[in-house]
């Protein structure tokens, strides 16, 4: 007789629409029928939030396009608009997968198998776009409050369309073509519908296992956790800085100055609100997106709790709570630069008057 502590492993010779994409299940791990239920939930959460966050993006690009990109941080913003769009699609894609009446619906593939690569690796892909350009929003911030006289040298809109653009292709391309490598699209033939359709199998080899190890331990480290430190450290240096810039204009406003230091608090006061808007979106990030360094964390002590490991149902029920808050991460701009960028505000209002005017 095995001890009782010690788990059994079932092998799992391919993956299912059960679906379960490690080689092996420990009998610790959570039943078929809780981990679907828990898919699925989550899943519906998942829909209505990518629903609103595709309606939100969209305004923020639209209201962008009408500002203009004259400065260096609204190319930037933009920038994380359409990474953020790209999550939000991707991680609704891979809510949709999940819902029994779209599984169950005459389609030619599976979509519990196609949504691994299309929808989680995606997914993780672009929300690590969004880290990257959320850091780099963060540091910019941070070199307008250490260099403000420099700064449009610095960091000009040529450069800054430059940097997103490497960011994009950086943290997109490599990563998309390792995750497709990792995966093969093959026909399987399915019981249930007792016809063909196309399926997923992960790529059993020597090669595969190497460099699906590699791609996990770089996502972990340079599209997690190294912009969640950067992020970190610029919004604690965003925050003294706020703090210094409320006491000096407390200090400017209890006495008339000429109209010079007017323009100068005003310029402040603008930078101001900028600051306050890119640690809002920092915040958002710190609390909803980086979550998914802590999993990633969580997979490394513990190798079996992993996508392909024997708890394997565990994680993606983990990796789809942590997707359901990068969502709510990518969807909530728009409520940030309503709330704190008065001219982003106006924008909004002058083109809703005028759709109501139509």
């Amino acid at each position: 007789m095995r001890n009782s502590s010690t788990a059994t492993i079932v092998t799992i010779t391919r993956l299912s629409d059960d679906p379960d994409t490690s080689v092996n299940i420990s009998d610790l791990d959570l039943p078929g029928w809780i981990f679907s239920d828990i898919m699925e939930c989550i899943s519906y959460a998942m829909i209505t939030v990518a629903f609103f966050g595709i309606i939100g993006n969209s305004l923020i690009m639209v209201t962008l396009i009408k500002i203009g990109f004259s400065t260096s941080i609204n190319i930037s913003f933009c920038a994380l608009c359409v990474s953020d769009f790209l999550c939000v699609a991707a991680l609704g894609w891979n809510a949709v997968c999940f819902i029994p009446a779209f599984g169950n619906s005459d389609l030619p593939f599976k979509p519990r198998e196609v949504v691994i690569p299309t929808g989680g690796g995606l997914s993780d892909i672009f929300c690590g776009t969004t880290a990257w350009i959320t850091a780099f929003i963060s540091f910019e911030r941070c070199l307008c409050v250490v260099f403000p006289m420099k700064i449009k040298t610095i960091v000009s809109p040529g450069r800054a369309l430059f940097i997103v653009v490497t960011i994009f292709f950086i943290t997109i391309f490599p990563l998309t073509y390792i995750t497709f490598y990792l995966y093969l699209f093959e026909k399987k033939f399915d019981k249930k519908k007792n016809r063909s359709l196309i399926g997923v199998e992960y790529r059993n080899s020597y090669i595969a296992d190497t460099l699906n190890h590699v791609n996990f331990m770089y996502k972990m480290i340079c599209i997690n956790s190294i912009p969640l430190a950067i992020i970190l450290v610029c919004s604690i240096a965003l925050a003294v800085s706020l703090k210094k810039s409320v006491t000096w204009r407390e200090k400017q406003s209890s006495t008339n100055r000429e109209t010079l230091q007017n323009s100068s608090r005003r310029k402040s006061s603008k930078d101001t609100r900028v600051a306050k808007t890119v640690l809002a979106i920092a915040m958002a990030f710190i609390l909803l997106g980086g979550l998914t360094t802590l999993r990633h964390l969580a997979s490394v002590t513990w190798p079996e709790f992993r996508v392909i490991g024997a708890y394997s149902r565990s994680y993606r029920s983990v990796a789809r709570l942590t997707f359901l808050f990068s969502l709510i991460n990518s969807s909530v701009n728009f409520l940030i630069y309503y709330n704190t960028g008065s001219k982003f505000r106006h924008t909004v209002k002058q083109m809703l008057c005028f759709e109501f005017r139509q």
